[in-house]
């Protein structure tokens, strides 16, 4: 069964906007974690800030992975071969090592970018929400990064 132009588009937006969603709700939960739950003043390390940032990350991206499956099987993928395969157990598993290679690829670069951006001032200030802009760059640069893996890996791989 082959996509028309426009379903294809349709599939996209829709999976831009369950995508949109489901990075909201990771940048959440990675700002809950970072700033208020395993913040890196809890222990005044280099190490801890470290730790801090890698836990925040996975934290974030596996909420908001849980959140893209349940959106994507509902409201994304809708042109699919076999409806019930797609939402299978297994098709979790494949969707599921899909995001953890995009966890990988994200906490990679977040440890990287965030060593290597330089602070900078946005709206006369260099942090928001006490986290600095820096930081929030790194995670936007990731998520794009990471956004484009896991539409065509999962298109590719669970949603044929």
């Amino acid at each position: 069964m082959s996509q028309t132009k426009r379903q294809l588009f349709w599939e996209i937006f829709r999976f831009l906007l369950v995508g949109g969603t489901a990075t909201l709700v990771d940048y959440f939960v990675y700002y809950l974690f970072r700033q208020w739950i395993l913040p890196p003043t809890l222990i005044n390390s280099a190490a801890w800030d470290t730790v801090s940032l890698i836990l925040a990350t996975a934290f974030g991206f596996c909420v908001g992975l849980t959140v893209n499956w349940i959106l994507s099987v509902r409201f994304v993928f809708l042109d699919v071969k076999d409806k019930e395969k797609s939402s299978s157990k297994k098709s979790f598993a494949v969707f599921a090592l899909i995001g953890l290679v995009g966890l990988g690829i994200t906490e990679l670069g977040m440890n990287i970018l965030v060593g290597v951006l330089p602070k900078f001032s946005l709206f006369s200030t260099t942090a928001f929400l006490g986290l600095p802009w820096s930081e929030w760059l790194a995670k936007v640069i990731m998520t794009c990064i990471v956004l484009v893996w896991n539409y065509v890996a999962r298109k590719r791989l669970v949603f044929q």
